[in-house]
């Protein structure tokens, strides 16, 4: 091949290898942004979604015209991609992972959250019967660990977060008194055999006691930082019997939307006053609404699911306002500190309706 021609095909294969360059470069960052992790977590808006198909009831009342929505926050592990898109969207909310999670791993961090949301939903059902005049009972089931706390030693001698005590000592325990009587006679600290579910297996621990156990000191005594007793409600009345299914949901803020679901099933009229009702609170057994996190996030879930009101913990309002005002909805907020102020605020919008 002679010059002329050397430099004619080098010209012709300037511009694949320019392009092939590119590409290669485009793949680099493309994979930096999408697929490098990095130590943030991200809140977002999750979904809102009604809550009757959680809540089980054996005797409904006639149908609402209207529907309850609890509210979600969506909570993901970010690329580099969604790390940068956060300097600019507002519905980003950036953490750190290792402050999210609160030093635990994500399987305690989801576990715990697990049990906080069954104890919820039965604080829910009480708060319910208490608002409806319904006689009922409580009865321990089960007794688990929600705070595993700052434990040493080898796992599988040490009790976790999600763990269920099935017997201690070889005697049945669903309650914190069952553990208790249990754990009576053990004066000194010795070890003593403990069977627990853990991820629906059973498992065999040998645990160190610390010695003799009071009332209020059963979590400590076992090594743990927190137990809980997990309770059923049972009516005196069959017809009443009401259990709410949460699934995946985690955490205690569907409490308000749970107990006004329940007590809508319970009660003759409609309580949604035929609106979409949206709205987050904790609840306690008495009624109380208490605050929640992501409230920001849980009003843009709210209007885009088409909510015309949303009831929101006092202590959220003003929050909750401004979040309202910023994404230019004209959906209603409003503030309720328990139960039976939520039932007035709906029963006001019927009778303006």
């Amino acid at each position: 091949m002679d010059a002329k021609q050397r430099e004619t095909g080098n010209r012709s294969s300037s511009p694949l290898l320019y392009l092939l360059k590119w590409m290669l470069a485009a793949a680099v960052i493309m994979t930096l942004l999408l697929y490098v992790p990095t130590p943030y977590a991200a809140y977002e808006p999750g979904i809102a979604f009604p809550t009757k198909p959680l809540v089980k009831a054996e005797q409904n009342s006639e149908a609402s015209k209207g529907a309850f929505m609890l509210t979600t926050v969506q909570l993901s592990y970010v690329n580099l991609w969604k790390t940068i898109r956060s300097t600019w969207d507002d519905n980003i909310e950036l953490h750190r992972k290792k402050d999210v999670l609160g030093g635990e791993d994500e399987e305690t961090f989801i576990a715990r959250q697990t049990v906080i949301m069954q104890g919820s939903s039965v604080d829910a059902i009480e708060a319910a019967y208490r608002a409806a005049g319904v006689a009922y009972q409580i009865e321990p089931y089960a007794l688990v660990v929600t705070d595993g706390g700052d434990q040493a030693g080898e796992q599988g001698k040490q009790l976790m977060t999600g763990d269920e005590l099935l017997a201690v000592r070889g005697q049945a325990v669903a309650s914190l008194a069952e553990l208790r009587a249990a754990l009576d006679g053990v004066t000194t600290p010795q070890v003593v055999e403990v069977m627990v579910e853990r991820q629906e297996r059973h498992v065999q621990l040998n645990l160190s006691v610390s010695g003799a156990v009071e009332a209020g000191s059963e979590a400590e005594a076992v090594g743990v930082a927190q137990l809980a007793e997990q309770r059923r409600m049972i009516p005196q009345l069959a017809k009443d019997q009401v259990t709410i299914e949460a699934g995946d949901i985690g955490g205690p803020s569907a409490g308000l939307m749970f107990a006004l679901q329940t007590l809508d099933l319970l009660t003759a009229g409609d309580l949604t006053a035929g609106l979409q009702v949206a709205g987050t609170g904790t609840i306690d057994a008495d009624g109380t609404v208490g605050p929640i996190g992501g409230i920001d996030h849980k009003v843009v879930a709210a209007d885009r699911a088409g909510a015309q009101v949303f009831l929101v913990p006092e202590k959220n309002a003003e929050a909750a306002r401004e979040k309202a005002s910023a994404i230019g909805t004209d959906m209603l907020i409003v503030s309720v500190t328990s139960l039976p102020e939520a039932v007035e605020a709906l029963h006001s919008m019927k009778h303006a309706g």
